[in-house]
């Protein structure tokens, strides 16, 4: 366990060794658990498993289309 600090710009740096778990522009999960702060990676979902999750028939192509450029919209703002 190494201890770290909370900066004054609300920054927390964490250790060498623990970034290295994370690839570059890793999206992680935080949320606590009484005084622990909590960091989970995300993992993008594969298209088989979403395939496995929509009906038979599916949505149409408009929603698809919809959401595709919502996600899209999403992620350009995330990268500033």
């Amino acid at each position: 366990m190494k201890a770290i600090k909370v900066e004054t710009d609300a920054y927390i740096k964490l250790p060498k060794e623990m970034l290295r778990l994370f690839p570059t522009a890793s999206e992680l999960a935080v949320w606590t658990e009484g005084d622990t702060i909590v960091l989970k990676r995300l993992q993008p979902l594969k298209p088989s498993r979403i395939a496995e999750r929509v009906p038979e028939n599916g949505p149409p192509l408009e929603d698809i289309a919809a959401e595709v450029h919502r996600m899209r919209r999403e992620s350009r703002r995330r990268r500033g």
